[in-house]
């Protein structure tokens, strides 16, 4: 998928010259912080601040930027606060302040930053602590992590993997690549090669293209951008497939046609659609649906937009009644999204991967998305090279795909929510 790297744009000239001489700082002059603890990297936060005599500002002001819940981060600001009283320092919290203190993410790390804003816009201090390595608290009894368990590799790309194991029969497998589907049943000595099919021609080609596919029993479909293909896999492979707009589709708003089509990789509302109900995003490559008790009669999801941004998007499900409406959330996430059920929590986790490039290696996190706000809710799962793509899986554990930086293979992994206790 084309938008993995999601960057928000600076406000300002003058930010952007702050911002590249803070990259250049946190290449150049590392600060080593017991990372497993926020708090720590606040309070070395404070003592560069308090240290720069430079400064003409008396007070500051606190910015939270990242996806750290609201609660967390008033805690370290009284952290940032308790510091500076003990080294006796003179800066009070000011909320109109030109001294800001900003927490913000990045792909890999959550950034401390201390600017200064204004026409004399200049960077004070920095500090990058690890996400890998943070822990936030949940509430006892209501802690879920995520775990992975490979499935399949191998050095051609996949689009996605499905598993059925029917009771008293061989274990299925299907490997949807770019070219071809594949067969595979599990033996005493592992998974052998039942069958290969070639795909339909798709024109034209992606480059980024994507598939997904569902196994019942021995009975499948697949999809590619504009065709749906049905099929069974005994013991060869059979399926018939159809061409047409409109096939692979997105129904999380019953009153709007969101579909993938030919030539496409997002999700986009037909263009021939003329009904009343308008929406605010030209397209978008996946979306995860959530509730919010606070919302009656509407239904929210979050959208990974192909504009690099991740928003909320709150449709009406009784006709005229409510407003729809689009929030953007504060978040650096790629454009792979899920949302997945558990008994540990009575709400819905929002799976994200990264928002890493194609040359990194990538993660996976769940959250809780309310309030127009997301709140980390599981540590990370680290992943050995990009996530190409996250699908649910529908009835059973999410799929993710990844490319292997390290063996060159592309692989397959069931992920799954677990409680954590």
């Amino acid at each position: 998928m084309s938008a993995k790297q999601k960057l928000s744009p600076l406000p300002s000239r003058g930010w952007f010259v702050v911002y590249l001489f803070f990259g250049f700082l946190l290449a150049c002059l590392p600060l080593t912080v017991r990372a497993d603890a926020l708090e720590d990297g606040v309070r070395a936060l404070a003592r560069r601040v308090a240290a720069d005599h430079t400064l003409d500002s008396s007070s500051y002001s606190w910015q939270n930027h990242s996806s750290l819940p609201s609660s967390y981060a008033e805690r370290l600001r009284k952290t940032f606060e308790e510091e500076l009283d003990r080294l006796r320092s003179h800066l009070e919290y000011d909320s109109g302040s030109d001294l800001e203190i900003q927490l913000r993410d990045g792909p890999s790390s959550v950034f401390l930053v201390a600017v200064v804003s204004g026409e004399d816009s200049r960077l004070v201090a920095s500090i990058a602590i690890p996400k890998s390595q943070l822990t936030l608290a949940e509430p006892a009894g209501n802690s879920v992590k995520l775990t992975s368990e490979l499935v399949w590799q191998q050095p051609e790309p996949i689009l996605d993997v499905a598993q059925f194991d029917y009771s008293g029969k061989p274990q299925i497998l299907l490997v949807l690549s770019r070219t071809t589907l594949s067969f595979h049943q599990q033996t005493e000595k592992g998974w052998i090669l039942k069958d290969s099919a070639p795909l339909p021609h798709q024109q034209p080609p992606l480059r980024d293209l994507r598939g997904e596919i569902h196994l019942t029993d021995h009975f499948f479909q697949f999809h590619l951008p504009g065709l749906e293909c049905d099929g069974d896999a005994i013991q060869k492979l059979a399926f018939e497939c159809e061409e047409n707009k409109g096939i692979w589709r997105a129904d999380f708003d019953p009153f709007l046609p969101f579909s993938l089509d030919p030539g496409n990789n997002f999700f986009a509302v037909d263009p021939h659609y003329i009904g009343p109900k308008k929406f605010p995003l030209k397209g978008f490559y996946s979306a995860a649906s959530f509730s919010d008790e606070g919302e009656e009669n509407q239904e929210q999801t979050a959208l990974a937009a192909n504009d690099g941004h991740t928003y909320v998007y709150t449709s009406a499900i009784i006709p005229n009644g409510a407003q729809d409406g689009l929030d953007r959330l504060s978040v650096e996430w790629g454009s792979s999204l899920i949302s997945v059920q558990t008994n540990c929590r009575d709400d819905t986790v929002v799976v994200a991967a990264g928002a890493r490039d194609y040359a990194s290696p990538d993660s996976l996190q769940g959250f809780a998305v309310n309030n127009r706000s997301a709140t980390p809710v599981t540590p990370i799962l680290e992943f050995p090279g990009p996530v190409l793509s996250l699908h649910d899986g529908k009835d059973s554990a999410p799929i993710a795909v990844v490319f292997n930086l390290t063996n060159g293979n592309y692989e397959a992994y069931r992920v799954k929510v677990t409680c954590a206790n």
